[in-house]
């Protein structure tokens, strides 16, 4: 990071103490690490020597001697043996050496002991200028502080007489070194400095000749040594990077460089020392240092002078990563602080710009690096200006352009999850509002099959997190466009039978069907031509899909149904699509191929929809429905228990139906006791004739079922159950179908049915303690038993109750009775 600490260079340990054969040692080694860490630890070790002698002389009072030994001590900076890693662990341990002696000088000033004016002078007479500056560096820090002398007279006079050194290494440090022995002590806006020492302008004057040479100095490196050792170098530049980058860390924390300032001082001139340097690793360096340690305020009012500097930089600078670090970096400042972008200024207009004046100007330029520029270009848009639409929908069309002409049959991965994320980055900030981009579909069909089913699936997903309504035909058949891959097979598709691949498929279905419930309108005419463009593309879907999409489509009708009856009843408006209409589109949609291959939950569906129309009052189509319900379950059900639940949703559904007339019932009724009397297995024939009971002695149909009961036609139906109940082979089964019907029994009873009375309750009790004798010990005549134990519990509760019905009902003598 160009913000982190000095501190962070990888540096390696400090080495044990020397040996008195040290020299010896370092000549004889041939490894380059080990001479650099025997040099280091040569340096170190007389570094601390003279420390500890320097420090005798400050406790003596001896500042002369202090100051021998400190020029001893920073003699060990001359050398050139060190690499930058190491030069920089010795930097640091004579610098804090300095950092002593800097405090111990101010405090003896400040108490008359020494005068620091005439230490400044005397330190500029010793004899070697790299020990010599770094001590008038720590004297004039001193000086500074003591406010003898004007500030900025000692800055501009330090920041001159370091030219001396010219050495680039070497002088790298020393400015840096002076860079933070005067941090606290520039004449900014607001500091003790200020006035008299100077004003913000000599601080941010210091600061940036600083910086200049500093970058002169850095640069410099590149052309220091062999041929063969560029690549080395340019590492050991790279490691040294934020010793520069610190120097713009000390403008971006001035109070004094305000917006004005910035624009017309500070940038104009980083600029050009960026741009005259002349090397690809200081200018993209210096571009990102710009970037990222000033304000997003300043880089909004001097965009327009920043990106014009990126066309003079070296060809072989990575621009594009410049231009995407500014976008990116003002994109989270607009989405963290929304409304802050200036209106004035078209900043989308000057990126999208520069964006293609690099592109043109660079033949060369990598597809991926156009795409990851477009996609920077997008994603500020979206966060930028998510109100406009013809932002985002320019750079898709100018992708796919550039991918046409790319003439590229097949993206790469890196490309291709480019352009994933450029279609994307919309969904997160417009949601449907990518419906209105022309460029959007096209640029979907440069990815192949298995990306375009995954963004379908993301597109769905962010549609449905969203929450917001498709309520107009364009919205459906645009969206269903462009989520064609998960809607209908595709050209380049490959079948994929796989665990993972169905469980895919039924994921991408169940995404669609949760779609399909954000179309709504207001408008019941509106609703339902909207169902009708869902309708047509969900039946291109395949008979895999339609067991997914067709389900949710139905009951969709049958809830516009109601409302469209509601609506009627209000009468405030004119309806163009009346129920019968409804009630045809949902008959179409099931008596075609959803029927045969999906014939059980065709059932269920025109149960439903029977249901609905006989709450209408549609007598006619009511019966229509129930009548395709029984072809369903006549031709397309083979399967016994399929059947059985099937018979059982019937009779459930049919009792709850009070429109039918007399005949229709009949008919409806027979039809259902018939199928039930010729199931296969005993034991589901006895549940579903014990069912179709309800049927002659309706409870839920209020005041209009009383006429349709018939205690005798129920005692017929009970028998017969109780028949194919007592032909069943299994002992705990029969008992457990008498039982379900001495359940039902006691229902009718206490419905007041006259012909299931106390004597026939007692009839079936006996029935059943007569066949409990034959059960075993196996876990399923115990259930049985358990079964029938849990029913006279009921009815031992109910006879507690004085004037119960049930206390003519002999329950506990029963064995007695029937013996």
């Amino acid at each position: 990071s160009i913000l982190s600490p000095l501190s962070v260079l990888p540096l390696p340990p400090h080495p044990s103490p020397l040996l008195p054969s040290l020299a010896t040692t370092i000549m004889a080694s041939t490894n380059p690490r080990a001479k650099q860490a025997n040099y280091l630890a040569a340096a170190v070790q007389n570094v601390k020597r003279l420390e500890r002698e320097m420090l005798l002389a400050l406790d003596n009072g001896n500042i002369r001697e202090a100051l021998h030994r400190a020029m001893e001590l920073l003699t060990e900076l001359r050398t050139s043996l060190l690499s930058p890693q190491n030069y920089y662990d010795l930097y640091m341990h004579a610098t804090d050496v300095l950092r002593r002696l800097e405090a111990y000088i101010i405090d003896e000033d400040g108490r008359g002991g020494v005068s620091v004016v005439d230490l400044y002078e005397s330190v500029q007479h010793a004899g070697t200028i790299v020990p010599r500056l770094y001590l008038l560096a720590t004297v004039g820090s001193a000086y500074i502080k003591s406010k003898k002398a004007p500030c900025k007279d000692i800055l501009f006079d330090l920041v001159e007489l370091c030219r001396g050194v010219q050495h680039p290494m070497r002088g790298l440090f020393l400015r840096n070194y002076l860079s933070q022995v005067t941090r606290d002590k520039l004449p900014d806006a607001g500091s003790e400095y200020e006035g008299d020492g100077g004003d913000v302008k000599d601080a941010m004057e210091f600061v940036l000749q600083n910086f200049g040479e500093m970058n002169k100095l850095w640069v410099r490196m590149q052309h220091q040594g062999a041929l063969r050792d560029l690549v080395k170098r340019e590492q050991e530049r790279r490691n040294l990077k934020q010793l520069v980058g610190t120097a713009l860390v000390r403008l971006s924390e001035m109070e004094g460089v305000d917006m004005k300032m910035y624009s017309e001082v500070v940038l104009p001139k980083l600029l050009e020392v960026a741009v005259n340097c002349k090397d690809v690793i200081a200018q993209e360096y210096l571009m990102e240092c710009i970037i990222q340690v000033f304000p997003d305020e300043f880089h909004l009012m001097t965009l327009e002078t920043f990106l014009k500097s990126i066309q003079h930089l070296k060809s072989k600078v990575n621009v594009n990563s410049i231009i995407v670090s500014m976008m990116d970096r003002l994109s989270n400042f607009a989405r963290s602080n929304p409304g802050k972008i200036p209106s004035d200024i078209d900043i989308f207009a000057l990126f999208h710009k520069h964006s293609a004046a690099v592109i043109k100007s660079k033949s060369k330029m990598g597809l991926d690096q156009i795409l990851r520029l477009q996609a920077a270009l997008l994603n500020f848009s979206s966060k930028c200006y998510p109100e406009k639409l013809e932002y985002a929908d320019h750079v898709l069309g100018f992708t796919a352009d550039v991918l046409s002409k790319a003439g590229t049959t097949e993206l790469d991965a890196a490309c291709t999850n480019l352009v994933k994320s450029l279609l994307t980055a919309p969904l997160e900030t417009m949601q449907l509002a990518v419906l209105q981009l022309k460029n959007y579909h096209p640029l979907m069909e440069f990815m192949g099959f298995n990306d375009r089913r995954d963004l379908s699936s993301q597109m769905c997903r962010a549609v449905v997190a969203a929450g917001e309504p498709l309520d107009t035909v364009d919205k459906v058949v645009t969206f269903f466009r462009f989520i064609e891959p998960i809607l209908k097979d595709q050209k380049d598709a490959k079948p994929d039978e796989s665990a993972s691949g169905v469980a895919r498929f039924e994921r991408e279905q169940e995404l669609v069907a949760q779609v399909f419930h954000l179309i709504r309108a207001d408008d019941t005419d509106v609703q339902y031509e909207l169902y009708l463009k869902a309708r047509l593309v969900f039946g291109k879907g395949g008979t895999k899909r339609i067991k997914y999409t067709i389900p949710p489509l139905v009951f969709g009708a049958l809830n516009l149904v109601e409302r469209v009856v509601a609506r009627m009843k209000e009468g405030k408006e004119q309806v163009k699509w009346k129920p019968k209409k409804l009630f045809v589109f949902i008959h179409q949609i099931l008596v075609s191929a959803y029927t045969n291959h999906y014939p059980e939950t065709a059932v269920r569906l025109f149960l439903k929809a029977a249901n609905v129309a006989d709450t209408c009052g549609k007598e006619s189509i009511a019966y229509e429905f129930m009548t395709q319900c029984f072809i369903a379950y006549e031709d397309e059900i083979s399967e016994s228990r399929a059947k059985a639940r099937a018979i059982a949703l019937i009779s459930g559904a049919l009792e709850k139906m009070t429109g039918f007339t007399e005949e229709n019932w009949d008919t409806l009724v027979g039809r259902c006791v018939q199928h039930s009397s010729k199931l296969l297995k005993k034991e589901d024939k006895a549940r579903a004739i014990v069912n179709c009971s309800h049927l002659f002695w309706p409870t839920s149909q209020g005041e209009e079922g009383k006429a349709r009961r018939s205690d005798k036609k129920l005692l017929k139906t009970v028998q017969r159950a109780l028949k194919a109940a007592n032909e069943c082979m299994k002992e705990y089964l029969k008992v457990e179908l008498f039982v379900i019907i001495l359940n039902k029994c006691l229902f009718f009873f206490e419905r007041d049915v006259p012909t299931i009375n106390l004597k026939y309750l007692q009839g079936l009790i006996c029935l059943i303690e007569e066949h409990l004798l034959n059960l075993e010990e196996t876990e399923d005549d115990k259930n049985t038993s358990a079964y029938y134990q849990n029913t006279l519990k009921y009815i031992r509760s109910k006879k507690a109750n004085a004037d119960s019905v049930y206390m003519g009902l002999d329950i506990d003598n029963n064995k007695t009775s029937t013996s």
